[in-house]
């Protein structure tokens, strides 16, 4: 299986640790035939980050944009540009169909484990629901077709509570099932209450880990 490991967020918090989060995510999928490639703004880790790249045999393609400072729709914008970085990051993929499977993946997160069906359906955005009944939106794994449908912010107003709901929503319009997905990974984040004026909703190191049920969200 072609897998195409699609990392995108803000470097934070800080550059050794998103460095360490790409080295471990690097390996959990080092059984695959995997191409990896991140997005992130353009800010003095995300600098650091790059130098750090750069002098390392991890191989992931970096790109670097200018942070979006775009308000559109609800959540201060955030879903908005969640959508966005994905969106763009997508486009800069070469032959992005001609993977087998596509893995949307935060930055700020490393991945320990994930279990990616051998056989994916091409109509399915694999994530599991939150306990409140919407999809997920740190983690998925999709075809290529599916990616392109549901990370598109063409026609939509963000005007959702939160991620999560516009992530549910933008797959329901395009009329993608949804089927949970095992994982474990960590998010870390400082205690900053804002990270380049944007609200850090954990501000706090935290594990997400899905076995058929939710184990761990602390």
């Amino acid at each position: 299986m072609k897998l195409c490991s699609v990392i995108t967020g803000v470097t934070r918090p800080d550059a050794k640790r998103v460095f360490e989060n790409l080295k471990t995510t690097e390996s959990t999928l080092s059984k695959y035939d995997c191409k990896h490639y991140a997005l992130t703004y353009d800010t003095e880790e995300s600098r650091e980050l790059k130098r750090m790249l750069d002098n390392s045999d991890l191989d992931i393609e970096f790109h670097v944009i200018d942070p979006i400072t775009e308000t559109v729709g609800g959540f201060g914008g955030n879903s908005y540009r969640m959508f966005r970085c994905i969106e763009l990051l997508g486009k800069k993929i070469k032959n992005l169909s001609s993977f087998d499977c596509i893995l949307r993946h935060r930055i700020d997160c490393e991945l320990k484990s994930i279990e990616i069906p051998s056989i994916l359906d091409q109509n399915c955005y694999y994530a599991p629901d939150t306990d409140w009944g919407v999809c997920f939106d740190n983690i998925a794994i999709m075809s290529p077709d599916v990616f392109g449908k549901v990370f598109t912010t063409e026609g939509k107003s963000f005007g959702q509570s939160d991620p999560h709901r516009a992530l549910d929503d933008s797959i329901l319009g395009a009329s993608v099932k949804k089927q949970p997905l095992n994982f474990e990974k960590k998010l870390y984040q400082s205690s900053d209450l804002e990270f380049m004026g944007v609200p850090q909703w954990s501000k706090g190191d935290r594990t997400f880990h899905y076995h058929n049920k939710w184990i761990t969200i602390q």
